[in-house]
């Protein structure tokens, strides 16, 4: 029997036999707030105590009954305004305890006033020697969030990765325990928290979320949810964190469930087939933490994760995507890191973030590792377009050695290495166009090739890349005419925004201004 069946039920015995229906004074009126995307209006609002559950009214007309906080109303007529109220219940009461009515919010969805979208920008602590975290540095109105790269996991109380690539081991502070989130640089990350949140007196609204993982810290994720203790004592610890610095929320970037990025050194396990089950209930216990501290606070808690970007990812060992869409039920949106499709680890050279496929890449995943496919596959899981955030890298990688090809330009040719760029074979943006291998085109736009490097542009991918047919050497990125692709596409299919991997690399501010005036934030 469905809940809303129950209900009138309920009332309808309560009509005949003079029974009180409904008991109000319990439960506080939820607050309501609504975000516009093409034919979407998303509505979330604050955990109300006492309660188990809310029901959505669109136009004073019952749509939805949830135990989330969060609702998407999809399907929508774009330019036309629709107006909701939410209301709490708790219907393990007798009489039905239900709150009063939210305040009345309006939507419309698909108009240019009211359609906004996610900037998301990373901030690694590791670059604040050279790249502090200041209004100089940092254009906050450039931006809705951004998240502090990275916090880290304890277990017997060391954090860190053992693994030669990183083997960074430190003991914990503070007596952490085994699960517990902590700061990754105990003398660095509390000053540039701080700084970060400091930059809200430029952008009121703007988010500062922690991110805990990454690449070389997700060696502890797989343990840590395989126990309701670790846990629960990895939940208790983020809650303190984002009190203690004042924080909206943290992003989860495991690298990655069932299939660790670093290889796990000896004795140790760093991935379990049931990672993804245990990934939803960390997070599902995360989310009712967060509200109920949230309700405390008087404040929504958000939750995000950096999601990788194939079907290794999207499905569980069985091939089914169903964890993925019960666990963005909890989440405010997933940021889909749609890059590192290609890089020095492959032998032939590519792109490292193409928008769509180009026919002539006969590379063995062509028709998968592109950003139009990763879309389509997270779609494909039932997933709101609305929660799904596009990434955009603000970086690229070199090939040494890359033969020049029939076209002369290098691109799909094998090649014998990797070129070294401002962090191994990394090539941010900002170190090309610092050290000239890019300057500048009549129209004050990066694009025409220095030090002997041709600028070319693929048209079926959307990107450009370098090709030097004397050294040799091969250079995939994104420049201003890539970001602005990938910005369109996000506004055609109704994604959440734009994410980009991260600040420093932009630290001429280029990019980040494309971003900035191609999304309305």
């Amino acid at each position: 029997m469905s809940k809303r069946i129950l209900q009138f039920l309920l009332a309808l015995a309560a009509c005949q036999f003079g029974l009180p229906l409904t008991a109000y004074a319990a439960l506080a009126a939820p607050t309501l707030q609504v975000t516009a995307s093409s034919g979407t209006c998303t509505l979330s609002w604050n955990s109300v105590s006492g309660a188990n559950g809310y029901d959505v009214y669109r136009a004073g007309n019952w749509i939805q009954y949830t135990n989330s906080t969060s609702y998407a109303n999809t399907g929508l007529t774009n330019g036309t305004t629709y107006s909701y109220t939410v209301d709490a219940q708790n219907d393990t009461t007798s009489p039905l305890t239900v709150s009063p009515q939210s305040a009345s919010v309006n939507c419309t969805p698909g108009s240019a006033s009211s359609t906004t979208y996610q900037i998301v920008g990373y901030y690694p602590g590791w670059t604040s020697g050279t790249y502090p975290v200041n209004s100089t540095n940092i254009n906050a109105s450039h931006l809705t969030l951004i998240n502090y790269a990275f916090l880290n996991i304890c277990w017997n109380g060391v954090q860190g990765n053992p693994d030669p690539s990183v083997n960074d081991v430190i003991p914990c502070q503070g007596g952490a325990l085994n699960g517990a989130v902590v700061l990754g640089d105990y003398t660095n990350d509390p000053t540039n928290l701080k700084a970060l949140v400091a930059l809200k007196s430029v952008n009121p609204k703007l988010k500062v979320v922690a991110s805990v993982g990454g690449w070389s810290w997700s060696n502890k994720f797989s343990t840590m949810a395989n126990s309701s203790t670790s846990r629960t004592n990895f939940i208790n610890s983020a809650v303190a964190l984002v009190r203690q610095y004042k924080l909206d929320g943290l992003d989860i970037d495991w690298e990655y469930p069932t299939n660790i990025g670093v290889p796990c050194t000896s004795g140790n396990t760093c991935q379990r087939t049931t990672d993804k089950q245990n990934f939803v209930t960390l997070v599902q216990g995360l989310r009712s933490a967060f509200d109920s501290a949230g309700s405390a606070d008087g404040k929504r808690y958000m939750i995000t994760i950096a999601a990788g970007a194939d079907a290794s990812y999207v499905n569980d060992p069985n091939g089914s995507s169903a964890w993925l869409a019960t666990l963005a039920a909890s989440l405010e949106w997933i940021n889909i890191m749609t890059y590192d499709f290609h890089g020095p680890w492959d032998t032939s050279s590519g792109f490292v973030a193409p928008l769509y496929r180009d026919p002539n890449d006969t590379s063995a995943n062509a028709a998968t590792f592109n950003s139009d496919a990763s879309v389509k596959l997270f779609l494909a899981t039932g997933i709101a377009a609305n929660k799904l955030v596009l990434g955009e890298p603000f970086y690229g990688y070199g090939w040494a050695g890359c033969a020049k090809g029939t076209n002369g330009d290098g691109l799909y040719q094998a090649c014998t290495g990797s070129a070294v760029g401002s962090q191994d074979s990394t090539f941010d943006f900002a170190f090309l166009t610092e050290q000239g291998y890019l300057t500048k085109d009549a129209n004050g736009k990066y694009t025409v090739g220095g030090k002997g490097f041709a600028r070319h542009w693929n048209s079926a991918s959307k990107v450009p890349y370098l090709y030097n047919p004397s050294t040799k050497v091969f250079i995939t990125y994104d420049d201003e005419a890539s970001i602005h692709e990938k910005n369109n596409y996000i506004k055609s299919k109704g994604l959440r925004g734009g994410m980009f991997w991260e600040l420093n690399a932009d630290r001429n501010k280029t990019l980040g201004n494309v971003i900035s005036n191609d999304l309305p934030h």
